[in-house]
């Protein structure tokens, strides 16, 4: 506990780290629905809301290989999607009813898709920190790059994540103060 205490002291990314026990996380080798059930694992509140939109993915040696969010889970069932509001934009009133076309469509092959090895889905992992880092490196690499979570290296290992939520919080905690 002293070194968690220490982390959040000198704002370090092991003060406000998620152990990897507690983030979803996958074997390269399983399949979507494998993944999407270890993702819906991991609710909170009365209303069991998912508490991430992440999943790393890792190898046998327990190295990271990629990571699937929703956004790259949606996309990847139907990989049309993507530009299929493009083709409503702007059209008349009947076009529209296309959407309904399509969505039969997207369910009938969303259930082949689901059966699909997790690699097929995965997008760039996004730079890893080291836990001795500054949570303000953390933070720049997530403004600079768009992310909400990064992966928390220690010794070369993935022990965890750091999410821009943990920062932000922390930064709260302290200005508001």
């Amino acid at each position: 506990m002293a070194a968690d205490t220490e982390g959040r002291e000198k704002f370090l990314v092991k003060g406000l780290v998620i152990p990897m026990k507690r983030f979803p996380h996958v074997n390269e080798d399983q399949n979507l629905n494998e993944a999407v059930k270890v993702l819906r694992g991991h609710t909170c509140g009365d209303d069991q809301r998912m508490r991430y939109a992440d999943i790393l993915v890792i190898n046998a040696n327990h190295e990271l290989v990629g990571r699937v969010n929703i956004p790259s889970i949606v996309k990847g069932l139907d990989p049309n999607m993507a530009q299929m509001f493009k083709g409503y934009e702007g059209k008349p009133g009947e076009f529209p009813n296309l959407a309904i076309l399509w969505g039969d469509s997207f369910f009938d092959e969303c259930n082949i898709r689901f059966r699909k090895n997790i690699k097929e889905f995965m997008t760039e992992l996004p730079t890893p920190v080291q836990e001795t880092d500054s949570a303000m490196k953390a933070l720049s690499i997530m403004l600079a790059h768009n992310e909400t979570v990064l992966p928390v290296l220690a010794d070369d290992a993935v022990i965890g994540v750091i999410r821009l939520e943990e920062i932000f919080n922390a930064i709260v905690r302290r200005c508001a103060d």
